[in-house]
């Protein structure tokens, strides 16, 4: 069957003989702008690429959706070898033809040793350091989180007062970077963030930071959400914050922000920070240990990271949910397109091993966004990351698997930030955990240098009239 005839039946759920190349895509009962998204997402999955997001708008019936995927994927396959390979010249002689082994999922490979957290999504296991996050939840804070990542261990009173006390004198940002902010604020979040650290190293060069004593990776922990404030600030048009030494890491976000900042609401947001605070050898985590491993500097690593962490299939996801939330016309109709995405992210799983029903981060946080309500539009929000949780595709069985930054979005969004804070938010609990894999990479003293198997063509030749200069 027709890759294209099977993708079809599954979004419309009709069996695939009554699909044919004159058929009409706009006049199937079940077809609206969800249902053209979720088409989009099946075609880029079998297709493995990206495609234009204005594509299916071009498309009217089944023959001409046929007719792009045939072309697209054989311009694909040229791009992998030429076509007309083997009339070039014959193959010279070479090794008796074996069947290939069987290439391990690069996502699976086991790369080296780490103290940092232990992820196994087989037992639906986190935990940072030895410590279950189930045991960190409720009674440590962020803060002693981002100690234990950083520096290996739980502080007691006396190491908490005094890191404390750095965090708070290190939030304050060199003038020339704020300045930056202010003239960048029409810019999205990510680019602005990234912008900003590699601006961070800058002023350390020229001795224009004033916390220069601190130590570095605390000054980045601090800094990341007075970053992120300030360019709020100023697209908003009001008062640039300065942050108060005071308050908590929390605490002092939702101040500068202009949220409010009630005992419920600081807990809420410590216990987002505190589960998306690492979580291994993730894409940008792994990008993190690749450039320490090049022995770059902390503030190329952190650039690094954060360039990985802001892509759509990463970090960048967050924003995505809440606002498809907010505008499908029903739960269940809003859910299309997320299912679609959590079933092919479950599908890879279940190539690679069985993988626990819910990431354990999920729980706490639904049921903390389940207390907090924040209005109809937040219950709403609910209700479709419920549909999601609840209702798979009929071809693929029930209970699709949830990461933590939907729930951890609705909370966000239930406390009164923009959607495009949700990715800087991530980021700022984040960072902890990619200091801690910098410094690790940098104990092992060891380059990573990964290799990637060859499958092109081999022994090709030029042909006889091909001579030098030709062009």
């Amino acid at each position: 069957m027709h890759p294209v005839i099977s993708t079809l039946s599954r979004v419309f759920d009709m069996p695939s003989e009554f699909i044919g190349d004159e058929m009409q895509l706009r006049a199937v009962a079940s077809w609206d702008d969800l249902s053209a998204v979720e088409l989009q997402v099946h075609l880029e999955h079998e297709l493995g690429t990206t495609l234009d997001d204005h594509l299916i708008e071009r498309i009217d019936s089944v023959g001409q959706l046929r007719e792009f995927y045939d072309e697209r994927l054989a311009e694909l396959s040229s791009m992998k070898a030429p076509r007309d390979a083997s009339a070039i010249a014959p193959p010279l002689p070479g090794p008796a033809d074996r069947p290939a082994p069987a290439p391990e999922a690069p996502s699976e490979m086991v790369i080296g040793e780490t103290g940092i957290s232990e992820v196994d999504p087989a037992r639906g296991r986190l935990a940072y350091r030895g410590y279950p996050v189930q045991e960190l939840i409720g009674r440590v804070t962020f803060e002693e989180v981002v100690h234990l990542l950083i520096r290996g261990w739980l502080p007691d009173r006396d190491e908490l007062t005094a890191f404390r006390a750095r965090l708070a004198a290190a939030r304050e940002l060199p003038s020339m970077v704020a300045t930056n902010l202010v003239l960048n604020s029409g810019c999205s979040t990510s680019s602005v963030l990234r912008t900003a650290v590699s601006a961070l190293a800058v002023a350390a060069e020229a001795d224009a930071d004033p916390a220069a004593h601190i130590d570095l990776g605390e000054r980045l922990v601090a800094r990341i959400p007075t970053i992120f404030a300030i360019q709020q600030a100023a697209r908003s048009g009001r008062k640039l914050p300065r942050p108060e030494p005071e308050l908590s890491h929390a605490e002092n976000i939702l101040h500068m922000l202009g949220l409010p900042r009630d005992p419920e609401r600081v807990k809420l947001v410590d216990l987002c920070l505190i589960l998306q605070a690492e979580h291994g050898c993730n894409a940008s985590a792994f990008a993190a240990r690749v450039a320490a491993g090049t022995g770059a500097d902390t503030f190329a690593t952190m650039t690094v990271a954060l360039a990985t962490f802001t892509g759509p299939l990463h970090g960048g996801a967050a924003h995505q949910v809440i606002e498809l939330a907010r505008q499908g016309d029903s739960p269940s109709t809003a859910a299309a397109y997320l299912r679609g995405r959590v079933d092919q992210a479950r599908e890879e799983r279940a190539r690679h091993g069985s993988y626990a029903e819910e990431d354990p981060r999920v729980r706490p946080l639904r049921e903390a966004a389940r207390r907090l309500r924040g209005g109809p539009d937040g219950q709403r929000v609910l209700e479709v990351l419920d549909a999601v949780r609840t209702a798979a595709h009929p071809s693929k069985g029930p209970r699709p698997y949830l990461t933590v930054d939907c729930y951890a979005a609705a909370i966000y969004h239930m406390l009164g930030m923009p959607s495009d804070l949700f990715v800087p938010m991530f980021a700022a609990a984040r960072v902890p955990g990619w200091l801690a894999h910098v410094e690790e990479q940098r104990a092992q003293q060891g380059r990573i240098h990964p290799r990637l198997r060859y499958v092109g063509p081999r022994n090709l030749r030029l042909p006889k009239a091909l001579g030098p200069g030709h062009n």
